[in-house]
């Protein structure tokens, strides 16, 4: 009897931390007008959420806006805040404008400082000062079926110009309502000059975000290019908590010699992302098996 009672104890003691919950598994691709195309693969559990890239792997902590880097291919990580990295990859950014002017032609030399000075004002300036863009957000009232969901067609109009289309639907709710800020701080500590970063001032889009899930979007940039990316899975399944931690024998990496990799690499924002193959690289565990192809949640 007492050997039962102890292995009871032992039972309740030790399954809390090793306990696998039920997340989400979502895959996307994405390609352009000159056929450049990207994988990519996001694991969702508890707001945590790690992105998974080919020389890196990001995760972020929404109940506490940290971010780690994990980098396989030289064994390490870097671990910080989302403010931290944004100042970072910031000046990364600025850096990179820099150089690009210096090798620039002389007729696109011009654009360049334009865009040089335009970033520093806008890093100077607090963000209760800065002006937004208007926003709309325009139903067409049509709808597409999509990995067999019903998913409604919006126009993203910026300054009275279209940016995106967004496919959505209401039936998939991986992030809670409360992460759509925090995601957002992260994509503009990723990428500086993305177009949620306007986005993200927009109550519509940030209504229409909280709604449901973006199964399919196409971003039009100012240079006559078009990114197309769309989920080819979304799927509710158990995920292990390993998932998310670094791996054993990693060693922390100062922030400054991470810039340094991105700069040599691309490694914080890759252009080719691994193909799903559930099976992660770089020593971390591999994916469970599904539960259920894309359940949906009523």
């Amino acid at each position: 009897m007492w050997k039962t009672a102890i292995t009871s104890i032992l039972f309740f003691i030790l399954v809390p931390f090793s306990v696998v919950k039920a997340g989400w598994y979502i895959t996307e691709q994405s390609h352009d007008k000159f056929g450049n195309r990207s994988f990519s693969s996001i694991f969702i559990r508890d707001s945590i959420i790690r992105f998974d890239h080919p020389t890196s792997i990001s995760i972020m902590n929404l109940n506490d806006t940290s971010v780690t880097l994990i980098f396989a291919q030289h064994r390490a990580y870097w671990h910080g805040t989302v403010a931290q990295l944004n100042r970072a990859t910031s000046q990364m950014a600025l850096e990179q404008l820099t150089k690009l002017l210096a090798y620039a032609p002389e007729q696109k030399k011009q654009e360049i400082k334009k865009a040089i000075a335009a970033f520093k004002k806008k890093q100077s300036t607090p963000d209760s000062l800065q002006q937004s863009p208007k926003v709309q957000v325009v139903n067409t009232g049509k709808s597409d079926t999509l990995l067999g969901y019903r998913a409604t067609l919006y126009n993203i109009v910026i300054d009275s110009t279209l940016k995106q289309k967004v496919w959505v639907t209401r039936k998939v709710h991986p992030y809670h309502d409360t992460d759509i800020n925090k995601i957002l701080s992260f994509s503009r500590a990723m990428s500086p000059f993305a177009i949620e970063n306007s986005l993200g001032h927009s109550k519509a889009y940030m209504a229409l975000l909280r709604s449901g899930y973006i199964l399919k979007s196409i971003n039009y940039s100012s240079d006559g290019n078009t990114l197309v990316t769309t989920v080819t899975q979304i799927k509710k399944t158990k995920i292990p908590p390993a998932i998310f931690q670094v791996p054993p024998g990693y060693v922390e990496s100062s922030l400054e010699n991470i810039m340094i990799l991105d700069m040599k690499n691309n490694i914080l924002k890759p252009q080719n992302i691994a193909p799903d193959d559930d099976v992660p690289s770089g020593g971390l565990p591999p994916m469970p098996p599904p539960d259920n192809n894309n359940q949906e949640i009523h």
